[in-house]
C-alpha cells in the first residue's frame, strides 16, 4: 500500500486569496489614461518602447527577411484625369498585397505618395457609399497631384488567401509562429510602403498614409514602426477608452505594458498629424481628451501647428465632409501648399469595382486555404530562430540576442527584489526533517505562491538548497507523491528544499477556472499575460527569493509540463548550480505549446525549448525522459559547445539523475 499523501492546505480558505494576475483581466474598451511625457528624455524613452512593443506584438522581432516584391503591374485605365492600375505583389512567401495605384495623369516631376489602407469597409477598397467612399478618396488625392496606393486588408477582395476572422484554432497556432492578422497586415503595409517608395514616380521623402477605423489602427501602426511615413491623418480611431475590437487590430501581447493608441501616436510626433473625430462613436472625447493630451506631447517640440483636426456630430465614417478637411492637410504637408480649411471634392464619376477589382468576383478564402497560406508564412517568420538553432556557431552572441527576446515574449519581472514571505502556515514532521508550509508573493502584485519548505534535521547552513516544481505541485514530492524518492535523496544528503505550485497546479489549480479570463475572445492575449508567463514568472520569483535567503547553491528539479515552465524560466534568470528535467510528455511542438497551461504566443519566434536550451547551454543540466528530438538536440549542443560532460541524459532513474546533480 502506497503511503498517504496528507499535506495540510498551504492556502487560506476565504474567497479574497485568489491570485490577482487573475482578477486583473483588460479587454479592448478597457479605459486607460492618456498621459503625456513629460520631457523629450521621457518621450524618447516611452517612443523606443512602444516602437518594440508594436514589433514583437507584429511578429517582426527579429525581421524576417525581406525579398524582392517584383511587383506585377496591369490593367492601366485613364478616368477622370488619372491613371488607375492594378498591382499585385508576394510580400513573403504565403501572402499578398492586391491592390490599386492611382497616378496624376500628367507628371512632370516625381509626386508625393499616400497609402491608403481602408479599414473594416463591407466591400474594403472599394467601398463606395455616402458614410465612405474609398475610391472617391483615392482618385481626388491623384488629381491633387498624389500617387495613392490603396491596398486590400488580409481577406478582402484580391487578397482572398486568408480569412480576415480566423478560428480560435487557427489563431493559437499560428499564433505559436507570430503570425496573426495584426502581424500580416502590418506586414502588408510596411511592404507596400516599400513599393510605393520605390515607384519611379514618387519622392520617397514624401509619403502620407490615411485610413479610417480599422484603416486608421494601421495607418498609425504602420507609421510608428518606419519614419518614411511623414503626415498621418487616422480618421475616426483614436481612443483611450476603445483600442480597436479586430484580430487585425490586436497582436498578441501588444497591450501587455499598457501601450495605447494614444502611446503609439505620441511616439509619431512630431509628424503632422490630422485626427478626425465625431460624436456617435469612441473618438467622441478626443476634443478634449486625447488631443489636448497629445498637444501637450507636440510642445515639447514647439510643433503645435503639426497637429489639427476637427470633430463632428455624425456617426463612425470617413464621408465627404471628413474627406473635404484631410484633403489640405496632405496638399500643405507635402506640397507645401498653403494651409486650408478644406478643399471641395471635385464632381467626378467614381471609379466602379469592375475597374478596380482585379477579377470580377474574386472567390473568399477558407479555413483550407488560410492554413495552406500559414504553413508557409510562419516558416518564414521563424527562419531566423532555425537557422541560428542550426548553426550554434557563438553560443554567446546568441544567448544575449536571444535572452532578450524570451524575455520579452514571456513580459516576466527580471529585477525582483523585497519578495514577502508568510510563514504562519502549518508545519509537520516527515521521517527526517520538518515541513513548514509558505505563501510567497511580489510586494503589491497580488500574486500566490503556496509552497512547502522542507529542512532536514541534519541539514547545514551551507548546503545545497532545491527547489522543487512539478505538475501537480508540490504534492508531488511528498510521502505518497510521484517524485516522493526524490525528496528522500534530497534530506539524505542533508539538502534544504523549497517545493511550490506553479500557477494552475496544486492549490492553484482550480484558479484559472475561477477567474474572469475569457480566453476563447480573439483578442485576449493582446491585453492579458498567458498562464504560461505566469508560472515562469512564479520560478524566477522562488529562485529570488532563494537568492535574499542568501542561497548561493541552487539545484532546480522540475518534472512533467512544470519542465517546461522551468527551462525557459531559467534561460532568464542568474545561473543556478545545476539543473535535473523529467521532460515526460513534453514535446516542443505545436500540440506541447497549446496545452492551457502551457500556451505561449510567439514562443517558436524563439525556437520553443530548444531556443532555451541554447540560451543555458554549457550549465550543468540533466534531462529525464527527453523527447528523442530534445535529447539529440540537447547532445549535439553540449559537444558544440566542447562541454559534454555537463550533460547528463538517463531514460532509467530520474531520481539517481537527480542524485548524481546535487553530488556534482
Amino acid at each position: 500500500m502506497e503511503p498517504k499523501n496528507d499535506v495540510p492546505r498551504i492556502l487560506p480558505d476565504q474567497p479574497y486569496w485568489i491570485d490577482q494576475r487573475l482578477v486583473t483581466v483588460r479587454h479592448n474598451q478597457f479605459a486607460w489614461r492618456a498621459e503625456p511625457p513629460e520631457s523629450r528624455e521621457e518621450w524618447e524613452e516611452r517612443k523606443t518602447f512602444t516602437q518594440a512593443q508594436v514589433a514583437l506584438a507584429a511578429g517582426l522581432a527579429p525581421m524576417p527577411e525581406v525579398r524582392p516584391l517584383n511587383p506585377k503591374i496591369w490593367g492601366t485605365l485613364r478616368h477622370e484625369g488619372c491613371i488607375i492600375q492594378k498591382v499585385r505583389f508576394e510580400s513573403m512567401p504565403g501572402l499578398e498585397v492586391t491592390g490599386n495605384l492611382f497616378l496624376p495623369e500628367r507628371l512632370q516631376s516625381k509626386a508625393p505618395g499616400i497609402l491608403c489602407p481602408h479599414g473594416h469597409w463591407q466591400h474594403g477598397r472599394v467601398e463606395n457609399i455616402e458614410r465612405g467612399s474609398v475610391p472617391m478618396r483615392c482618385l481626388m488625392l491623384a488629381r491633387l497631384g498624389f500617387v495613392v496606393f490603396v491596398y486590400d486588408m488580409v481577406g478582402y477582395n484580391d487578397n482572398n488567401q486568408i480569412l480576415h476572422r480566423w478560428p480560435n484554432q487557427i489563431l493559437r497556432e499560428a499564433a505559436l509562429s507570430g503570425a496573426g492578422l495584426f502581424g500580416l497586415q502590418t506586414w502588408n503595409s510596411l511592404r507596400s510602403l516599400d513599393f510605393l517608395c520605390a515607384h519611379p514616380q514618387v519622392d520617397p521623402e514624401r509619403i502620407g498614409c490615411t485610413g479610417a477605423s480599422g484603416g486608421g489602427s494601421q495607418t498609425w501602426t504602420l507609421a510608428v514602426l518606419d519614419e518614411r511615413i511623414k503626415v498621418i491623418a487616422p480618421v475616426c480611431m483614436l481612443s483611450s477608452h476603445f483600442q480597436g475590437g479586430c484580430q487585425c487590430e490586436e497582436g498578441p501581447l501588444l497591450r501587455l505594458n499598457g501601450v495605447t493608441s494614444f502611446d503609439i501616436l505620441c511616439a509619431c510626433a512630431p509628424r503632422p498629424l490630422f485626427l478626425p473625430s465625431v460624436t456617435q462613436d469612441w473618438t467622441n472625447l478626443n476634443p478634449r481628451y486625447e488631443n489636448e493630451a497629445l498637444r501637450q506631447v507636440y510642445a515639447l517640440f514647439n510643433a503645435e501647428d503639426a497637429l489639427g483636426g476637427f470633430h463632428a456630430d455624425a456617426p463612425h465614417n470617413y464621408n465627404q465632409n471628413t474627406r473635404e478637411h484631410i484633403y489640405p492637410w496632405f496638399t500643405h504637408w507635402l506640397l507645401n501648399q498653403s494651409i486650408k480649411t478644406t478643399i471641395s471634392e471635385d464632381k467626378i464619376v467614381v471609379p466602379t469595382p469592375a475597374m478596380l477589382l482585379h477579377t470580377e468576383n474574386p472567390s473568399p478564402p477558407t479555413e483550407e486555404t488560410t492554413r495552406a497560406a500559414l504553413e508557409k508564412i510562419t516558416a518564414h517568420l521563424c527562419a531566423p530562430a532555425l537557422q541560428e538553432l542550426q548553426t550554434k556557431k557563438d553560443f554567446k552572441d546568441f544567448r544575449d540576442e536571444r535572452v532578450t527576446l524570451l524575455g520579452e515574449i514571456l513580459n516576466n519581472d527580471l529585477e525582483l527584489a523585497d519578495i514577502a514571505v508568510r510563514v504562519t502556515c502549518p508545519s509537520w514532521e516527515i521521517p527526517n526533517a520538518t515541513v513548514a508550509g509558505r505563501l510567497i508573493s511580489r510586494r503589491e502584485i497580488g500574486d500566490i505562491i503556496p509552497g512547502i519548505y522542507v529542512k532536514p534535521h541534519q541539514a547545514s547552513d551551507d548546503s545545497t538548497a532545491c527547489l522543487l516544481l512539478a505538475e501537480n505541485g508540490k504534492s508531488d514530492f511528498l510521502p505518497g507523491g510521484r517524485y516522493a524518492n526524490i525528496l528522500n535523496v534530497i534530506i539524505e544528503k542533508k539538502c534544504r528544499a523549497l517545493a511550490i505550485d506553479l500557477m494552475g497546479s496544486g492549490e492553484t489549480a482550480d484558479m484559472p477556472a475561477k477567474a474572469p479570463r475569457f480566453e476563447e475572445d480573439p483578442t485576449f492575449f493582446a491585453f492579458n499575460p498567458s498562464l504560461f508567463s505566469m508560472r515562469v514568472q512564479d520560478v524566477l520569483t522562488a529562485l529570488a527569493l532563494l537568492k535574499e535567503e542568501g542561497e548561493t547553491r541552487v539545484v532546480v528539479i522540475a518534472g512533467g509540463e512544470a519542465a517546461r515552465a522551468a527551462l525557459c524560466a531559467l534561460a532568464l534568470a542568474e545561473p543556478v548550480r545545476a539543473i535535473a528535467l523529467d521532460l515526460d510528455g513534453v514535446g516542443d511542438d505545436v500540440e506541447g505549446w497549446l496545452k492551457p497551461l502551457s500556451f505561449q504566443p510567439m514562443i517558436f519566434k524563439n525556437g520553443g525549448l530548444k531556443g532555451a536550451l541554447t540560451i543555458l547551454a554549457p550549465k550543468l543540466l540533466g534531462l529525464f525522459n527527453a523527447p528523442t528530438d530534445l535529447a539529440q538536440y540537447a547532445t549535439s549542443l553540449y559537444t558544440n559547445a566542447k562541454r559534454p560532460q555537463s550533460l547528463l541524459i538517463n531514460n532509467d532513474n530520474f531520481t539517481k539523475l537527480v542524485s548524481q546533480l546535487i553530488a556534482l
